[in-house]
């Protein structure tokens, strides 16, 4: 209470003279009292340093350096106490020892407290960092001039500690449970909206996988915000930092935005879908996955294509699977001497007789062309869409075999050449 007592005085000249102010400056100066005060806790002192203007914080530092220079004093003493003692003494020294290294962190911790809240009222580095250098320096003098035997015992109590080592490990492990159940929750609500999704057919599966990925990852940030608030961390700079993320990338990345616009065109307007064949610019294949900024598509020989949802939406799109049926469109050449009525029939019992030929809708086979060298003949089935290339394949062989069967060619392009003689000139 020394310290109290030498303060007071300081503080009542610092007081206006003014009748008015007379209550407020008194009214401070008992706030900085109790701020001084050896048993105030660190929630109680920062409450107290609140009001307090930056000459009396800076009486406030002061003071906590007195009081924290006494126990050091006394564990100086304490240490060359055991260094000198009788075995018997030793253990008592020792445990004295130890509660004078608990007060001694206790106001160390207000001390820098006292000193953070002087720097926010406007102290200067300069002015703050003797005071530091002194906390840093009683801190690590502490631990080099203690004896072993009593640093071990302090730092198997701090492991045993909820405000040190086993602290830390209920942290951890109460951060990996509150991860393990983030995960579970985001998994949780993923299903759920999988679930509602399914309810509503005219989402396209595109469309469909991309809400329910976008749930999981907020319910994951969401979460982790939330657990960081829980563990005292300030998440509102993050927002601000967000804020400042997504301007700096908006012009950074605006071909990659204009590809996630592209991309929920496709999803929400629904042009082709996971599984189907397109056709977009040169390239052409299965559909086999779709994000926001691209598309992969998997080509008939196992190529991977990934292409870039704004040339897709920018260009022309042929969907081949978008109907249930399609038609196979062939086109058989023969010769001018052969029969094209009996080539007509031929073709005909041949899609008669295949099992993957549709008969409604049904099937065209005419005369569709004088070619230079051929009659063309156009056979057009209908298949379903999955059949498409095995009715293709199989009918041009058939139709090959039938034709040499029946005698009528498939002739191959030809051109007849006719000289005519001309007389030589009279020499």
């Amino acid at each position: 209470m020394a310290v109290l007592v030498a303060l007071a005085p300081a503080m009542a000249q610092d007081a206006n003279p003014v009748e008015d102010q007379g209550d407020t400056s008194q009214k401070f100066s008992d706030l900085a009292a109790r701020a001084l005060e050896a048993d105030v806790s660190p929630e109680d002192l920062h409450i107290l340093l609140v009001p307090l203007t930056a000459s009396e914080l800076a009486q406030v530092v002061e003071g906590w350096q007195a009081h924290v220079r006494s126990q050091l004093e006394r564990m100086s003493n304490l240490n060359l106490d055991i260094n000198s003692a009788a075995d018997a003494k030793v253990d008592s020294l020792r445990t004295q020892l130890e509660e004078v290294q608990q007060t001694s962190k206790a106001y160390l911790a207000n001390f820098q407290t006292a000193i953070t809240g002087w720097l926010e009222k406007g102290a200067t580095p300069e002015e703050v960092k003797p005071y530091q250098d002194y906390a840093y320096a009683a801190t690590s003098g502490a631990l080099r001039t203690t004896d072993p035997k009593t640093l071990a015992n302090a730092a198997l109590d701090w492991l045993t500690d909820t405000d040190g080592g086993l602290g830390f490990l209920i942290s951890v492990l109460t951060v990996i449970i509150a991860i393990w159940a983030l995960m579970f929750v985001a998994r949780l609500a993923r299903r759920m909206s999988d679930r509602g999704l399914a309810r509503v057919p005219s989402l396209s599966r595109l469309l469909k996988t991309f809400i329910s990925t976008a749930v999981y990852w907020a319910v994951m940030v969401l979460g982790v915000l939330v657990v960081l608030g829980l563990f005292g961390v300030n998440v509102t700079p993050l927002f601000a930092v967000f804020g400042g993320l997504s301007f700096i990338l908006g012009f950074a990345l605006q071909e990659t935005l204009g590809n996630l616009a592209s991309g929920l065109m496709i999803m929400v307007l629904k042009p082709f879908d996971t599984g189907d064949f397109i056709q977009v610019g040169s390239s052409s294949g299965v559909v086999d996955e779709m994000s926001v900024v691209s598309t992969k598509i998997r080509t008939f020989d196992n190529q991977i294509i990934v292409v870039p949802n704004s040339k897709i939406w920018g260009d022309i799109i042929t969907n081949v699977s978008a109907s249930e049926t399609r038609r196979v469109d062939l086109v058989f050449g023969i010769g001018y001497s052969d029969d094209a009525a009996l080539a007509i029939e031929v073709l005909q019992k041949l899609i008669d007789h295949h099992e993957l030929c549709l008969k409604d809708p049904v099937a065209e086979i005419f005369v569709g062309e004088l070619g230079e060298s051929s009659v063309n003949i156009f056979c057009r089935p209908w298949v379903k869409n999955d059949d498409y290339w095995t009715v293709f394949w199989n009918l041009t062989g058939q139709a090959k075999i039938e034709f040499d069967a029946v005698g009528v060619s498939i002739p191959f392009p030809q051109r007849d050449v006719h000289l005519i003689p001309v007389d030589e000139p009279a020499r």
